[in-house]
């Protein structure tokens, strides 16, 4: 019986405790996102879409590929191996298959693991 009668004020104290604020992305990490995307759609020239950089700041181009080029390139990031260095389930796993579903080739998603941009996205 005490149990119910403290129970209204634990749930006023479980109330006034501070709640774990979500950390919004940092625009540094969109941007160094941005700038690797940028770098493959200048390694893949006119085989880029428009789409490529949807969502970066100051781009109004959207995705206009066919439904089964979008699937196509769902299909082939979930099959794509990670690189060495890349353990599944981080952040790198997550730009890395990223980039494939956004439409740039397996091959030149894995090269560009490597680089700088990549590595500023990650973080």
């Amino acid at each position: 019986m005490t149990v119910l009668r403290l129970a209204p004020m634990i749930l006023l104290a479980a109330c006034a405790l501070p709640t774990m604020q979500r950390e919004t992305p940092p625009v540094d990490r969109i941007a160094a996102e941005c700038a690797l995307l940028s770098r493959a759609t200048a390694a893949m020239g006119a085989a880029a879409h428009d789409g490529l950089l949807e969502g970066c700041p100051g781009v109004a181009a959207r995705d206009t590929r066919p439904l089964s080029q979008q699937t196509a390139s769902l299909r082939a990031a979930n099959a794509a191996p990670l690189p060495v260095g890349i353990t599944p389930g981080t952040r790198a796993d997550t730009v890395f298959r990223r980039m494939i579903t956004r439409g740039v080739p397996p091959a030149l998603a894995t090269t560009l693991a490597t680089s700088e941009e990549f590595t500023a996205a990650t973080q």
